[in-house]
Parts: structure tokens; sequence; C-alpha cells
């Protein structure tokens, strides 16, 4: 921006400089003194205001040169200098639609002074006159264009300014209500670990081995749905950081989809979980990523999912194809593209769920991170499809390329 700025006052300059020099030229010592005097006024503009808009300052000159010049008299050097400056302003600073307007303006102008300086003859006084009246008309239209522009550089400016203080409050209100969700998420796993912790520290002689084994379970869980929360948290930051540590190994798929569906749905709740993942299915990828996102999708789907959850997986060319499917109410048409954005979630009736919402955006990150593709798609009858790919580790042959269904 600083460049073009620069480059509109050099080329104002330049032709200010090239219409006062003829002007000089040809001019009486009163109009020479004249333009001197414009050529310092515009020097101030391009000079010594150059931190600041440039339509401002250009309307303040013309002003300037009005009274220097002398509009309403006959047409002499200065005046043209001074329509030649504002027409060129107008034709660099104005929008484009606006340039037929200015540049019938310029035409216009030098047409009719070539006129006046050889006029027919027995019409020189009045043509001359006329011209007069005519150019200073132009002259009058240029810089009233000049001021509409600068009138609208001012308010295009307070009204970006007020899009950045707005967004900027925005910003604030998502910080705040981020934290606010945060502190929340983690208060629950937090509270849940020291209430079992505490039971076991005072009554664990009593209790039944299969119940402190029940307890430690329990707290197992939430510290490891706590350390999940604070990976999910983190991810964003770090990757646009460019910390996000990725490490690729070749691994096996089966073993990480049912120890992530174990937790979370740990036998006999009240939903449950089918995990079909092909035990050839070997990907190249970050294991603990990938558990990682695979329990961000089946906490989605434990969430706003049905009574059923299902975990497949397919070989679709050298990728792996990974579908964790349930049978609820599924995501509105409107929200299948916010909810991989980041604080957003579905839930039925087409309001916003409950939690951080950074799952699903923190998985498309993740996933993306890794080589592969994350999307969404309906069930049929009904429910949720979220599938994602992986590079597969190693293709091997004669296996049918399928996609669950």
């Amino acid at each position: 921006m600083r460049t073009v700025v620069r480059i509109s006052r050099a080329l104002l300059g330049t032709a200010l400089f090239g219409v006062a020099a003829a002007a000089w030229a040809a001019g009486t010592p009163g109009a020479r003194m004249k333009t001197l005097v414009a050529v310092l006024v515009v020097l101030h503009a391009l000079v010594d205001r150059p931190r600041r808009s440039a339509l401002p300052a250009l309307t303040i000159d013309a002003l300037l040169l009005c009274s220097v010049a002398g509009v309403g008299v006959r047409v002499n050097g200065p005046v043209a200098a001074v329509l030649a400056y504002l027409l060129a302003a107008a034709a660099l600073l104005l929008p484009r639609r606006h340039l037929p307007i200015v540049l019938v303006a310029m035409g216009g102008g030098a047409a009719l002074r070539l006129m006046v300086w050889s006029p027919p003859n027995g019409l020189a006084s009045d043509f001359d006159q006329a011209a007069a009246w005519i150019e200073s008309g132009f002259y009058l239209a240029a810089l009233s264009v000049l001021t509409l522009g600068a009138a609208r550089a001012v308010t295009l400016g307070r009204h970006r300014q007020a899009e950045a203080l707005e967004a900027e409050h925005r910003a604030a209100a998502v910080k705040n209500e981020f934290v606010s969700m945060v502190s929340h998420e983690l208060r629950t796993p937090l509270t849940n670990i020291a209430g079992f912790a505490l039971a076991l520290r005072e009554s664990w002689r009593t209790f039944d081995p299969a119940e402190v084994d029940e307890f430690l379970d329990l707290v197992c869980r939430e510290a490891e749905h706590l350390k999940a929360l604070v990976d999910d948290v983190l991810v964003v930051p770090r990757l646009e950081a460019g910390r996000l540590p990725i490490e690729v190994t070749d691994f096996a798929l089966g073993p990480a989809a049912f120890r992530i569906a174990n937790l979370v749905f740990p036998p006999g709740g009240e939903k449950s979980v089918a995990v079909s993942v092909s035990g050839s299915a070997v990907v190249r990828a970050d294991p603990n990523r990938v558990e990682q996102v695979l329990r961000n999708l089946l906490e989605n789907a434990s969430r706003h999912g049905g009574a059923q959850v299902t975990v497949e997986s397919a070989l679709v060319g050298g990728e792996w194809l990974v579908v964790v499917a349930d049978d609820g109410p599924g995501v509105s048409e409107d929200q299948q593209e916010r909810i991989f954005s980041p604080f957003e979630q579905g839930k039925p009736g087409g309001g916003l769920g409950l939690g951080l919402g950074l799952g699903l955006s923190v998985s498309r990150v993740l996933v993306e991170a890794m080589g592969g593709r994350i999307w969404y798609e309906p069930g049929f009858p009904a429910g949720a499809r979220f599938c994602f790919t992986l590079p597969a580790a190693e293709v091997p042959r004669n296996v049918p390329v399928s996609v669950p269904s």
C-alpha cells in the first residue's frame, strides 16, 4: 500500500510540474509567481504529509490552489496546472467506474484550450471568454468530484474502524466464552478424580477389592479425559506455531480402535459400540494423534448420536477409510460445514451443543497434518457418518476395494 501511495504522489507531482513548466515558460511574471506558489503547495502535500491519507490532503491543497490561481478569470498557466493536478488526482484516487467521467473532462479541457489558442477568425474574444468560464466549470467539477472522493475515503475509514472494533469485541467475547467453557470442562474430571480419590483414602479398607478396582478405573478414565481435553486445546496453537509434533510410523489400526472404543464406551453402559476394523489395516501415521481423532469422533457420537455406534474400515486405493457412524438424529444441512469450525457443535434442533466444540476441528487439523482427509455425510435412513482417511503403510494384493455401508 505504501508503494502505491508513493507512486501516486510521484505521478501527481510529475503531471503538475510538467504543466507548471509550460505555464512558466509562456506566462507573465505574475503568472509565474502564481505557478511557483502552486508548486510549493503541492510539494507540501507530497513531501510533508507522507503518513496521512492522500485524499484529505489533496482536497485541502485544491482549496488553497483555488485562491492562488483564481477561478473564473482568463485561462492561464497556473489554472491549467491546477486543473491537471486535480484531474490526475481524481483519476488515481477515485473508483474505476468514475474514470470515464474524469477522462472526458480531461479531453474536453485539452480540446478547449487548443481552440482557445487558435480560435476561428472573428470569434477570438467571445470564444476566449466562453472558454474561460467553461474551463472554470471543469475546474470546479473536478474539485467537487475530489471532495466527494475525500468524503468517501473518510466514510470508508470510519466504517473500517467500526468493523475493526466490532471484530475486536467479537474476539474478546469468543475468548471469554472459551475460557469459561475450558474452566467448566476441566472442572468436571478434576472434581470426579478428587471425589474418587478422597473416597478411596477414607474408606478403602471397607471396600471390596472389586469396588476399589472400579474406583481406580474411574479415576484413570477421568484422568485420560482430562489429558484429552488439554491435548485438544493445545493442538491448534502448536500447529500455528509450527511446533505440533507428528511422529509418523507404521502401526495396526485395529488395536487402537478397540482401545479407544472401550475407553469411551465402557462395557455395560447405556450405549454400545461395534468395532469392525480389518486386521490388515496398517496405516502410516502418528498413533497418538490417530487415537486422539478416534476419541474425538467417538465422544461426539456418544454425546450426540443414538444408542448404537459403529467403527468400520475399508481399503480404498492407497488409503484406509475409517467411518464412525451412529443412529442418532444426524446433523442438519446448514450445520454440516460449521461443525468442523472451532467452538461449534451441532445438536438436534439446530442449536449448539455442550462442550468445548474443538473435537471435530482438532480432528480435521490432525488428519490433514498426517496426509488424510475428513468429512461428514448423512447416514441412511438416519444418523451421522464421520469419515476420514489415512495413508496405507502397505497395500496388500488381492484385497477387494469396498466402502463400509
